[in-house]
């Protein structure tokens, strides 16, 4: 359809596959309204009161028809779509087939009335399939937060009927991952958790769907004080008793269905559809044919190559084609342009396969940190999925191979000017080379672009092609100028076109055809005014893929309304393609040439000014959003509400911008913008890529000759390399600091660094190296003063004494740190004290004081979007309820902060926490959900190297065994964990009477 609009995820739309700019949050609340009442009229109050709520300002109906007059412009490319004043109010004239949620709620609609349930699971899949994310993603209004609950219910039980259809199918094996997750978020419901009994049970796990029971059993027990209801009962007694009734149909294996449509399990990343393809009719028909499989055993992995010259349509041709045969991959597609011809910023393999990862439900925490890693992590993901995969842009094997899945379920389509000959001989690769369009598609295409024009003057259209080479990209830059200048005859703009070409040098590339595209993109480059073609010209020496138009605006020194004025230009012009949110892009051909003509046109000066203004913005951008998030006063929800939108936003772009300044003399920018970035990466951004900016801010202030910079970027990186649990590389970057510092005479710093390099050893169970460090930044802390440096120190040896069995010791410490905290007035740390002697055993500590504070330090760190310090602190609070007996609450907390510690990519603290859930589970009766924790936990320790975690997850199963009435099966975990214990010179401590790990900080 020409036009469609969005309200499940972001309120978006789209005209013929252009997104469409709806301008601010407010504004996009009104067609939010809209769009829900789609062809109902709404009056102003209505309107008023969902768009402002008890909020609304004093002249409200004053800006609700600027709103709507904004959005009447922006919605009038759209045929057949309008915004309408009626008698009741006002209207959105739109084919409800249009707006994703009427679409979702019409296919549920034919679902549930469907005569089977192959072609219900079929229709519910597609409507699941509409979702982008939670509805009206980023706007927030009493209305609109009750209608977002409303969908999101509609959607919860759209699942579950999907669910049930899927088991009547006897497709249970597919809906194990994704109802595993749903029953994590949904405790309570009792339809999902019989359907999730029914799965495992199905999949030859007994013991699971009893235990899933009994677990739904206790919820309802602690949360509402009922029993489960007689149908789930009736269900638990069936699958004790094996009922045969309960065994359900074997599933076609020739049709596998798709797994339940969730973001994780089916990722559906191909770009939008390309507006007026034409032709390819025999490329296309060369690729369906690469989806007729053969008979017998799963056939090898499918590869096919898509090559030709630049412009030349390749993505276009590759979208396409993925979009019609997306039906046949219902496990999703995957889609990655690699940039593979960018000399500035080619996407690294690993950075893609990480991507991919993502997309498939890996969590952040479980993406392995090197490439080889990755890539075997990859396959194993893909393995039995029907998917397709599409590498956009590669320009080498090298950048393709790890990128290639291990099962032949999967098709890979890759994109390349080089035709890759290793490819064919090498993976078998179909190769399909893409030629110049013939002469009567490149008519068409114009012909469709121009309309009836082409037909009044065929031959001068048919030169016109042939000037633009026949090349797809050429011909769109072209029609769209000849669709600008009307009055213009095409004959008078073809010779305006030949003039120009014989002007241009480009044309002694012996009729390369990249050559003939230069001189096309250059005819349309010199009718621009001369505002547009600088911000042209600019704007491709921008190291980020897309710009914000107020970055655009610092770029070019122009205010924000101007820079958007002339981006219209070009977007008109097909030279950047408008993006959500008010960002822009460009075509990697096209940034290439505006890079080029800024070096040839733009002096250095100007142009170094031009991009010194741009890390200007960005470094102002990410100082008042690090000023809003972590204020030294009070700041408004909204301001951080924005603060969180733009850096999220913005984060690509600021990973690049340290990348390229490192690398181009920005020195200066790049360590500010770094620093400045640190902490909310390390507060909850990605840790890989928090290390991967760090590391540019390393070289630019070594490239600065910045000491005492160079020293604080090393101290950052060892932080987050000990994070990732990289701690040999922790301990080195630490080690580096620490002689900077050393040499500096700073000896604050110092202490710091000896505190972190402490906690390396400590992670690697080097208790004696641990105490060293932690001594000597004691000693500098006294030197100094710093009785919060002095406190950090004494609690830090104490967690030493504590683990090597000395609790008395422990305790002196930990009261003297306490003390210091407590003249300080600082409760926060005050009340992580009191959790560390809650769990030394059978020593007193202020519990209810301990967890009253914890809940407002919660509280705080949850105002601020700190999600390291979140789960930090939920972590020191589980401890506290543990002892007090809470044990529900303290698993509660225990598995919020795991999930926080996977999203940021903490596996040290995720390996811990790992092990308290377990500690405590057992403690609650629950020993096959401890044994399972602790068995996580033993791989991740292992992983990362923490033994003294080993041990514990070792000793953690043994006691789970033992609880279990297996003893036999628990000997060799006990001995593991004995033995690790012995070697680290730890005592062993019973895990079923909570010693309590100490966490680090």
């Amino acid at each position: 359809m020409a036009s469609q609009f969005g309200v499940l995820g972001a309120v978006e739309a789209w005209i013929d596959g252009r997104s469409v700019e709806l301008g601010h949050a407010r504004q996009r609340c009104v067609l939010g309204v809209l769009l829900v009442e789609a062809g109902r009229p709404v009056t102003v109050d209505q309107l008023i009161d969902r768009v402002w709520g008890d909020h609304a300002p004093q002249r409200a109906a004053g800006a609700l028809y600027s709103y709507l007059s904004r959005l009447r412009r922006a919605v009038a490319g759209a045929g057949g779509v309008e915004i309408r004043r009626e008698a009741g109010g006002y209207l959105l004239a739109v084919d409800p087939q249009a707006v994703d949620l009427h679409r979702f709620r019409g296919l549920m609609t034919l679902a549930r009335a469907a005569e089977s349930d192959r072609p219900a699971a079929d229709l519910m899949a597609q409507a699941l399939d509409l979702w982008r994310g939670d509805p009206f993603a980023g706007l927030d209004t009493p209305w609109l937060d009750a209608m977002r609950r409303t969908l999101l219910d509609e959607r919860f039980a759209a699942e579950l009927d999907r669910n049930d259809a899927l088991l009547r199918l006897g497709r249970h094996s597919e809906l194990l991952p994704a109802l595993s997750a749903a029953v994590a978020e949904h405790p309570l419901d009792e339809r999902l958790a019989g359907q999730a009994m029914l799965t495992l049970y199905r999949c030859g796990r007994q013991a699971d769907a009893d235990e899933q029971y009994r677990r739904i059993r206790r919820c309802l027990a602690d949360e509402l004080g009922s029993d489960p209801g007689a149908a789930l009962r009736r269900l638990h007694e069936q699958i004790l008793a094996a009922d045969p009734a309960l065994a359900g149909p074997v599933a076609d294996p020739r049709r596998p269905a798709p797994p339940p449509a969730t973001a994780a399990t089916m990722p559906t990343q191909l770009p939008a559809d390309v507006r007026a393809f034409t032709g390819r009719t025999d490329e296309l028909a060369a690729l369906d044919r690469l989806l007729a499989p053969p008979g017998g055993e799963e056939p090898p992995l499918t590869v096919a190559l898509l090559s030709g010259t630049a412009g030349v349509g390749k993505s276009a041709l590759a979208v396409r084609w993925a979009h019609r045969v997306r039906d046949a991959f219902p496990d999703g597609q995957l889609y990655v342009n690699l940039r593979g011809y960018d000399a500035e910023q080619p996407v690294a393999v690993a950075d893609a396969l990480a991507g991919f990862l993502t997309a498939l439900g890996v969590r952040g925490s479980e993406i392995p940190p090197g490439t080889d890693e990755r890539a075997g992590r990859y396959r194993s993901e893909l393995t039995g999925r029907r998917m397709l995969v599409l590498l956009d842009n590669a320009s080498s094997v090298e950048q393709v191979r790890p990128l290639l899945p291990g099962t032949g379920s999967c098709l890979v389509l890759v994109t390349s000017r080089d035709s890759l000959p290793g490819m064919v001989a090498v993976h078998g690769a179909e190769r399909v080379n893409l030629d110049l369009l013939p002469v009567p598609d490149a008519v068409g295409l114009l012909a469709k672009l121009i309309g009836a024009r082409v037909d009044r003057e065929p031959a001068p259209a048919a030169e016109l092609a042939a000037a633009c080479a026949r090349l797809p990209l050429a011909l769109r830059i072209a029609a769209e100028l000849a669709a600008d200048r009307t009055d213009v005859p095409l004959a008078e703009l073809v010779a305006e076109l030949a003039d120009h070409q014989g002007r241009l040098d480009l044309l002694d590339a012996g009729g390369d055809p990249r050559a003939e595209i230069r001189a096309v993109f250059s005819w349309s480059y010199q009718n621009l005014p001369g505002g547009a073609a600088r911000v042209f010209r600019l704007l491709g020496l921008h190291p980020g893929e897309t710009a914000h138009v107020d970055a655009v605006a610092a770029l070019t020194g122009t205010g924000s309304g101007e820079a958007r004025r002339l981006l219209g230009v070009l977007t008109r012009a097909s030279l950047v393609q408008a993006g959500p949110g008010g960002r822009y892009g460009m075509h990697d051909l096209l940034r290439a040439y505006a890079a080029e003509l800024a070096a040839g046109h733009d002096a250095e000066q100007d142009r170094r000014a031009a991009l010194t203004r741009l890390f200007d913005h960005y470094l102002a951008g990410a100082s008042a959003a690090m000023a809003a998030l972590y204020p030294d006063g009070t700041v408004s929800a909204g301001d951080l509400a924005a603060a969180r939108i733009w850096i999220e936003a913005e984060r690509p772009n600021l990973a690049a911008l340290c990348t390229y300044g490192a690398t181009h003399g920005w020195y200066e920018h790049t360590v500010a913008l770094a620093g400045t970035m640190f902490r909310y990466l390390d507060a909850g951004g990605p840790v890989a890529e928090a290390a991967t900016v760090t590391a540019s801010a390393v070289a630019a202030a070594q490239a600065l000759g910045d000491r005492d910079a160079q020293a604080r970027a090393l101290s950052n990186l060892g932080r987050l390399h000990r994070r990732q649990g990289r701690l040999h590389e922790s301990a080195a970057t630490y080690r580096q600091a620490l002689l900077l510092y050393a040499d500096l005479g700073d000896r604050a710093a110092e202490a710091l660094v000896l505190r972190n390099l402490g906690s390396v050893h400590w992670r690697l169970g080097d208790y004696r190296q641990a105490a060293d460090h932690y001594r000597s930044a004691w000693t500098l802390y006294r030197e100094r003063g710093e009785d919060a440096g002095q406190a950090d120190a004494l609690v830090r040896l104490g967690l030493i004494d504590a683990r090597l069995g000395d609790h008395t010791q422990a305790a002196q410490r930990f009261g003297s740190a306490l003390e210091l905290y407590a003249a300080l007035d600082d409760r926060f740390s005050e009340a992580y004290v009191v959790s560390l002697l809650a769990r030394l055993p059978h020593r007193p500590a202020p519990l209810e004081r301990a967890a009253a504070h914890l809940e407002r330090s919660l509280d705080t760190v949850r105002r601020t979007g700190d999600r390291t310090a979140e789960a930090y602190v939920l972590t020191d609070l589980s401890a506290v309820q543990a002892r007090q007996g809470l044990l529900t609450e303290a698993a509660g907390h225990l598995r919020r902060a795991l999930m926080l510690h996977r999203r940021i990519g903490d596996r040290a603290s995720e390996a811990e926490a790992l092990n308290d859930l377990g500690q405590v589970l057992l403690a609650a009766g629950d020993a096959a959900g401890a044994q399972a924790q602790h068995g996580q936990a033993r791989a991740l320790a292992e992983d990362i190297g923490d033994r003294y975690e080993q041990a514990r997850a070792h000793d953690g199963i043994a006691a789970a065994l033992r609880d279990t009435g297996d003893p036999g099966r628990a000997g060799p975990y006990r001995d593991r964990a004995r033995q690790i214990f012995a070697d680290l010179r730890v005592p062993a401590a019973p895990v079923a009477d909570l010693p309590a790990t100490v966490p680090d900080r």
